[in-house]
Formats: C-alpha cells, sequence, structure tokens
C-alpha cells in the first residue's frame, strides 16, 4: 500500500479523531497530507501554502513518521518549535500507537558552558549553583534572569568555543544534545541553525525529509546566516576573559586596552554610514584589514594562556570572519548599519539568499518541503520563489483555509479615509475606530501599525481621549511577551503593535475579535537592503514595485489580517485604513491575497461586533 493511501487511512478512518479529541476531518489536510505523502516517496522539492487552520503540522508529521524515514523540521520562531515537540509530535505518538523519538536542539547560546562556569561561573552568576549540578544545562529551564549579564558570562557561545580542545569536551551540554539530535527520529532545529550546521557539516544529522515550516522567514535566516555582523560586542569574551583571570593588575590593564583599541575600531566602522545606514563597502575595507591584523597579532600575544582559551578563540574567530567579508563581491553584497540598538551593528548580507540557499540547502536532502500560511501573492508563488531561490521543477500548491470567513468576518474599507500620507490624520482615525470597537467588545481590540512613528501618534490620540476602564498596551512601553501574556489574560484592552505582532500572534477565541491596519504594509523604500534589492531588478529591467514591493506587501498583509480569525469558531471585523486599498490598480492583488472576507462598511461592522458580542 502507498504510504499516501496509508497516510490518508489514518485521516479518516478514525484514529485521528481518537488520538486528538475534537478532531474532525479536513479535506484540505488530508489532501496536504498526500501531497506531502508523495515528496517524501518520489523526492524532490514541494512549496505547499496552507492557510490558518488546514493543519499542517500533522499534515507532514504524519507522513513523516509512517516513512519511517529520518526527518528534519525547521521553523523560524521558538513558539513553534515547542508546539511541535510538545503538543503535536506526542498527538502524533497517539494517533499511530507508536512513542516518537524526537529531539529539539538549539543554538549554543541556549546552553550553559561548563568551561565558562568552572573559570568564573561562581562569581558571575551564583544564583545557579544548585541548577548547574541537577540541570541539563538548558537554560530557558534555569531559574536566572534571561537578559542578565551572569547568564551571558557563561553562556555557549560559537565565537569562543574551543570544540575539541575543550577541557570540559566530554561533558560538554551542547554536544550532548548534538549527539541525542543524531540519534533522533524528528529533529527540530531553527533555520538558523539548520543553515549553520549544513555550512559547518558536523552538526544536522543525515536525513532523507526536511521541512522548513515558516518557511516566509527562511531568507531573512538565510541572509543572517551567510551573512556577517561585527560589532564590539562580538569582543565580551574577551574582556570577560581578562577581567576574571588571575592575571596581575598591570597585565590586565595592557590587555584590556589592546581589547579596547580593536572594540574601537569595530565600532568606527559604522561611521562612515548615511543617514539611512548604508556604508560603501570600499569606505571600510582598509578598516577591515586593519581589524584582522590587530586582531591576528592580539591573539598571538596571549594564545599560550590557558585561562585566556576562550578570547584567543574569539580573536581567531573575528580575524577569520573578517578575512572572508573582504574576499565576497561588494556588487551581491549590501553592507548596512543597524542603529537602533545600544551599540551599532554593521550588518553585510547577500542581496540575493536564493542562489546560496540552492546551494547551501535544497541538494543536502532528497526530499524538502517549504511550507507556510503565508507563501503566495496572489495565487503566484513567483516571489516566494525569487527569494528563497526555488527550483523551477519543484511543485507548488495552495491549500486553502477551511475556515467560512464571509461568515465568520467582515472586511472594511471605509470611504472617509484622508490620504495616507497624513500620519496624524491616520493615527486619529485609527484611534476612533479602535475607541469605537473596544466600546462594543469590552476591549478585545488589535492595532497593527506599519512604523513606529504612526504608532506613537495613535497612543498620543488615546492619551487625548481615552476609553475608560480599557487600558492601551503599547509596543516599546511593554516587551512583546508581556503585553500577549497580559491580554490574554484580560482581553479587556488595545494592543497598539508593529512589526512582531504582524505574524506569529495567536489570539484565538473571544480574546481579539477586532483588528485595525493603518497602512499597506510595503517593505520601507529608504532601508538599504531594500535598495540594493530594488535595484538589482531595475539594473535587469523589472519593475521593482512589480516584483518586489507590491508582492512583498501582499504577503505582509495576509500575515496581518490572518491574526484575527484562528479558529472556525472565531468572528471579528478587519479595517484597513489605505484608501488605495480601493482607488489603485493593484488593490485587486492585495485583497486576493487576503483571507476572502465579507465586505461592509463601518456601521454594518460595528453592528456585526454588537450581535456577536451579545450573542444575539
Amino acid at each position: 500500500m502507498s504510504l499516501s493511501r496509508r497516510v490518508k487511512e489514518v485521516f479518516t478512518d478514525g484514529r485521528a479523531a481518537a488520538g486528538l479529541p475534537g478532531y474532525t476531518v479536513r479535506h484540505e489536510q488530508v489532501d496536504m497530507a498526500s501531497a506531502v505523502s508523495d515528496l517524501v516517496e518520489l523526492g524532490g522539492i514541494s512549496v505547499l501554502e496552507a492557510g490558518t487552520g488546514v493543519g499542517k503540522s500533522l499534515a507532514y508529521l504524519i507522513p513523516a513518521v509512517l516513512s519511517e524515514q529520518v526527518c528534519v523540521i525547521s521553523t523560524a520562531t521558538l513558539t513553534l518549535q515547542d508546539q511541535l515537540i510538545s503538543r503535536d509530535i506526542p498527538v502524533v505518538g497517539r494517533i499511530l500507537g507508536e512513542k516518537i523519538e524526537a529531539e529539539v536542539l538549539k543554538g549554543r547560546r541556549n546552553y550553559l558552558c561548563l568551561r565558562k562556569w568552572y573559570q568564573w561561573g561562581n562569581s558571575v552568576a551564583p544564583e545557579l549553583k544548585d541548577w548547574v549540578e541537577a540541570g541539563n544545562g538548558d537554560l530557558s529551564l534555569s531559574s536566572a534572569d534571561s537578559g542578565s549579564d551572569g547568564l551571558r558570562k557563561v553562556a555557549g557561545d560559537s565565537f569562543d568555543c574551543l570544540g575539541s580542545k575543550c577541557p570540559e569536551i566530554h561533558r560538554c551540554h551542547y554536544y550532548a544534545a548534538r549527539n541525542r539530535a543524531r540519534k533522533a527520529r524528528i529533529l527540530v532545529v531553527n533555520h538558523h541553525l539548520l543553515l549553520t550546521g549544513l555550512i559547518s557539516a558536523d552538526l544536522i544529522p543525515d536525513a532523507w525529509f526536511l521541512v522548513v515550516d515558516e518557511a516566509h522567514a527562511l531568507d531573512k535566516a538565510a541572509a543572517a546566516s551567510l551573512g556577517y555582523s561585527l560589532s564590539e560586542s562580538l569582543l565580551n569574551s574577551v574582556f570577560d576573559s581578562v577581567v576574571l583571570s588571575d592575571h596581575t593588575p598591570k597585565k590586565k590593564t595592557a590587555l584590556l586596552n589592546k581589547a579596547r583599541l580593536l572594540a574601537e575600531q569595530l565600532s568606527q566602522l559604522c561611521s562612515p554610514a548615511g543617514e539611512n545606514g548604508e556604508i560603501e563597502f570600499s569606505d571600510i575595507f582598509t578598516d577591515l584589514q586593519s581589524i584582522a591584523d590587530n586582531a591576528s597579532s592580539f591573539r598571538e600575544e596571549i594564545r599560550s594562556e590557558d585561562d585566556l582559551a576562550g578570547a584567543s578563540q574569539t580573536l581567531y574567530n573575528l580575524q577569520r570572519s573578517v578575512v572572508s567579508l573582504t574576499q565576497v563581491n561588494p556588487l551581491d553584497w549590501c553592507c548596512y548599519v543597524e542603529k537602533n540598538r545600544k551599540r551599532p551593528v554593521l550588518r553585510c548580507v547577500p542581496v540575493h539568499p536564493g542562489s546560496l540557499l540552492q546551494d547551501t540547502l535544497y541538494s543536502s536532502f532528497p526530499s524538502v518541503l517549504l511550507t507556510s500560511a503565508t507563501l503566495a501573492a496572489g495565487d503566484s508563488f513567483l516571489y516566494s520563489d525569487t527569494r528563497l531561490g526555488v527550483p523551477e521543477q519543484a511543485d507548488r500548491q495552495v491549500f486553502h483555509s477551511p475556515f467560512n470567513y464571509a461568515e465568520q468576518s467582515v472586511l472594511v474599507l471605509p470611504d472617509d479615509l484622508p490620504d495616507q500620507n497624513d500620519h496624524q490624520l491616520i493615527a486619529n482615525y485609527a484611534w476612533e475606530i479602535a475607541r469605537e470597537t473596544a466600546a462594543v467588545l469590552g476591549g478585545r481590540t488589535m492595532v497593527l501599525f506599519t512604523s513606529y512613528r504612526n504608532m506613537e501618534l495613535c497612543r498620543k490620540a488615546a492619551e487625548k481621549n481615552p476609553l475608560d476602564g480599557i487600558p492601551v498596551l503599547v509596543q516599546g512601553k511593554m516587551n512583546r511577551s508581556l503585553i500577549l501574556d497580559e491580554f490574554r489574560r484580560d482581553p479587556r484592552a488595545i494592543i497598539l503593535g508593529t512589526a512582531s505582532f504582524w505574524e506569529g500572534v495567536d489570539l484565538p477565541g473571544e480574546l481579539l475579535r477586532s483588528l485595525i491596519i493603518d497602512r499597506i504594509p510595503f517593505p520601507s523604500p529608504g532601508h538599504p537592503l531594500t535598495q540594493a534589492r530594488m535595484k538589482a531588478l531595475e539594473d535587469q529591467g523589472k519593475s521593482s514595485f512589480t516584483h518586489l514591493m507590491l508582492p512583498e506587501a501582499a504577503i505582509r498583509l495576509k500575515q496581518g489580517t490572518g491574526r484575527l480569525i484562528r479558529s472556525e469558531t472565531d468572528t471579528g471585523a478587519v479595517f484597513i485604513l489605505d484608501r488605495r486599498m480601493k482607488t489603485a490598480r493593484y488593490a485587486g492583488l492585495l485583497l486576493a491575497s487576503m483571507p476572502p472576507f465579507r465586505a461592509g462598511t463601518v456601521r454594518t461592522a460595528l453592528e456585526f461586533l454588537r450581535e456577536q458580542a451579545t450573542g444575539s
């Protein structure tokens, strides 16, 4: 019997319902599972978009387990990793009546470094002493504050890891986790670890089947993993090693002065940046060579000191990274400075990581599945194919959400909107809609913004005209996880959020009933990487608006509007406050990329929300 037929039977013969209470057969899920089964049996690459509610995790997990092949699953977020390990894989085990050997492998920074602990742990993080003796080294399971300086000083780091030369190699928590990962039937990792592991060729085990879930985020992970990041913080372990060593004060001072000089050079790399952060590669080439030389000479001075082994390794890796960076082709790379950090960071990333993904990823596994709820713009995969370097022969399918959006939700494109560039008026309008829906619903409202500026304008409007008894939870004033935790505990509130709230936010049921979007989420044309990609398209004679800005906005809008309806019983209204959604020639593509909401007006939407709130 074919794998496809065996998988279909699992979903339809009662086993799925027995293993997952409340389960009902979804034809979209069965069809996706059948497509995955063919991929696992025949090999190749498939790009499968699965709308919210399809249940894509079970659609790929059940074929993976029944095939008896080793499977690697890569995700963009810890949330999905935790869901797979703690919920979805155990559910599949119950459905199939077997214990599934599954492991999650995290990056080095998530594990305690025993070398550092025994060198200086008791002095920098004494609160971890009892946990170190009893724990498995996963720092997320410790009671320490995840952002504490003490935790950073004892965490693993690829830059200062001694590898096989480490005196604690045989007890290393990270290597123990790697060994467990090699024996697993299913290994769960994140995109960054997947790519760096394949490059190093010693981390990701041989596997037949690769699942890249949340594949819409793979190109950003590729840019980060295959690119370079340089900042003063790379030298943290050098400063830690010297300060916490047993050397004389005079020796420490001399070494710290050298470290400060090198840190200053790294900081100065960011100086030539223009207003938007862009840096010409030629402006920093000589400085990069100087940094490499100074890192090398500094390392030679300390490489024989056992207690400075981590610092020596950091300097070696810094030199190697900088030398490698000087050898890239500037025409294919973009250098820019991220200024919205405590310390500026120089980023050098490939303009088009897709070709690098072809070489690194797709050739490493016989069967590769790329899946997400947001891959197609309208009915086209062209944009995702370009970003992700998907070969032409790949299979592409869309499995639509089983939800009845026309019955469950209303989409409002108001008639009386101000010009989209009048940020103050748009912010005022957004607050008035948020205030009205929150008054009807008792909160349960979220406003998504395309910029911090617009969000701040709306926050000020809320301060001038507050809604009694309904607090406003503002991103930046509180971190994302705290906002979501508080909203889940008591949804009588209004969330104001920007970029990170557009995806990965799951507020089902009665938690979220009103979603307001201030503008069409086009990429920022002022960002250096966006500019580089626009220029590359224009140089090819292609429209950067058609091939980059518009499809990116369509996918982003699909992600944002997808925050509202999370189950077959959810109801609510979406308000998009950009008049171009009605007037622009490209509005049809944006609407076609979104769920098929029922069209309505502000008045009919408020009536619908009132009916849902009162149960009438």
